[in-house]
């Protein structure tokens, strides 16, 4: 495996490095030149004093010329001096070189009269190119020159750049040398934190790559507390909801071959038996009602997936109106009358004011209601209670659907409302595919609200949703009950 991102990461970590190197190696070699110019050129006036000082003490017969000669070579090491009178001539020393070159140019004189006006040393750079070369690198110094009374012309000490580096080039090694140990040093850790960020990103790819081959069972280590770690806990928790998924899948697969096999194989042999004879022409009838059951036992598992698959994609649109949610709860209950009947069931309806009026899709709140009786009349038993109950809140109109049934165990309640969770798993009893609640959450979803279960298991079921009043409805609150 090629390492592609390792290497990015140690070559942008070493070009900041490296660049942040440079830079501060320039800056400080750039402090140490000026501090090391400055220096030498204090160091070349100190020179220049010295020489004015002893070109006095000759002038006034206080030193001899050998003296005066023995003072410029012990001060003015590796320089070249000039003692030039206000003419531009050499003044007349015994024992000078008289190797001087003319002195009378303009750039001279132009710097003589600076010195002599101002009296003070005067620092030149470049200049003097008909002695030392154009662009030559050479500092000069002038100092003027006194006889004891009067100026009589200045000292010029001239010494080239290259030898103010001498000072500070070991200093300079040196620190380049710190530069490489850093910049090696540098590079172990730069590899070392970019392994530490590669690794588990390898490890991701790898076990993403064995999810995508329907590995359930892969994790990542989580290395460390920081935004990889978060990854790697965020991939972990994803793992864990898709073979959520995946279990789920697979039961409501089965559940719904289980659905649709049972019904088919039970209409295949009735009709079978009447087409051959083995059912005679006085049973048919009956035979042919239990073929109608199971046929519309297959509508509505048809039905429920279609809807349920419509819902979560939004194909369904929401029409909301105003309407009488009591009223909806009363049409419900006429409708499940006969079942209600069958299993002597006391029904207690229990509404906050007349009317309730909130605004949503009547008919897709009638199917949630419609389920939630539907689920609670399954799960009751003979001479179970069945309570319907409305009252405002500020925020909304809640509705509670309750029943005296089974209940639901605690540790199935966060699945209630899952895509393709079967019901038989909360309660003891029942049919269904686990559709049903799911569709009631989806409907309340798509109006901006969600349902809320309560249940233990043989303590029965509280369903409870809210809607929003309508705008145009009295919220005056409901006379208290006596």
């Amino acid at each position: 495996m090629t390492h592609k991102l390792l290497l990015r990461l140690s070559a942008n970590f070493m070009a900041v490095l490296m660049i942040v190197l440079l830079v501060l190696g320039a800056l400080v070699s750039r402090f140490m030149w000026i501090n090391e110019l400055n220096t030498g050129v204090d160091e070349m006036k100190r020179e220049a004093e010295e020489i004015a000082r002893g070109f006095a003490d000759l002038s006034q017969y206080q030193i001899t010329s050998r003296v005066f000669l023995s003072t410029i070579n012990e001060t003015a090491l590796d320089s070249s001096v000039w003692l030039v009178d206000r003419n531009g001539l050499q003044l007349n020393v015994t024992g000078l070189d008289a190797d001087t070159p003319n002195l009378t140019s303009e750039d001279v004189q132009k710097y003589m009269r600076l010195v002599l006006q101002s009296g003070e040393p005067l620092t030149i750079q470049g200049g003097f190119d008909s002695y030392f070369g154009k662009n030559a690198a050479v500092i000069t110094v002038a100092m003027p020159l006194t006889n004891g009374v009067e100026s009589v012309g200045a000292v010029f000490i001239h010494k080239r750049l290259e030898l103010f580096n001498t000072g500070f080039i070991p200093l300079f090694q040196e620190l380049w040398l710190a530069a490489m140990v850093a910049s090696l040093l540098g590079l172990v850790l730069t590899g070392y934190t970019a392994m530490r960020i590669t690794r588990p990103l390898r490890e991701l790819a790898h076990a993403a790559k064995c999810l995508g081959q329907g590995d359930m069972t892969v994790k990542v280590r989580v290395y460390a507390d920081d935004e990889i770690g978060e990854v790697s806990r965020a991939f972990n928790s994803m793992v864990d909801e898709l073979k959520s998924i995946e279990e789920q899948r697979k039961g409501f697969v089965a559940n719904v071959s289980h659905e649709l096999r049972s019904p088919i194989t039970s209409i295949a042999g009735y009709l079978q038996g009447m087409l051959d004879g083995t059912i005679p022409p006085q049973d048919q009838r009956r035979y042919m009602q239990v073929v109608y059951d199971e046929t519309q036992r297959l509508t509505r598992l048809i039905r429920d997936l279609l809807d349920l698959s419509r819902i979560e994609s939004g194909n369904i649109p929401m029409n909301p109106t105003n309407f009488n949610i009591n009223e909806l709860l009363r049409r419900v209950l006429i409708k499940y009358e006969g079942r209600i009947e069958e299993k002597n069931m006391e029904v207690e309806a229990d509404f906050a004011r007349e009317p309730c009026q909130v605004r949503a899709d009547v008919d897709r709140i009638e199917q949630v209601v419609s389920n939630l009786v539907d689920n609670a009349i399954k799960f009751c038993g003979p001479y179970g209670k069945l309570t319907l109950k409305t009252w405002e809140e500020k925020g909304g109109c809640f509705v509670s659907v309750i029943d005296d049934g089974a209940g639901i165990d605690e540790k199935d309640l966060p699945h209630v409302f899952d895509r393709f969770y079967t019901v038989d798993k909360a309660h003891t009893s029942g049919k269904g595919t686990g559709l049903g609640l799911s569709i009631v959450r989806q409907i309340l979803l798509q109006h901006g609200r969600d349902i809320t279960v309560q249940s233990a298991s043989g303590k029965g079921t509280n369903f409870t949703f809210s809607l929003d009043p309508a705008p145009s409805a009295d919220i005056a609150a409901a006379p208290k009950k006596k």
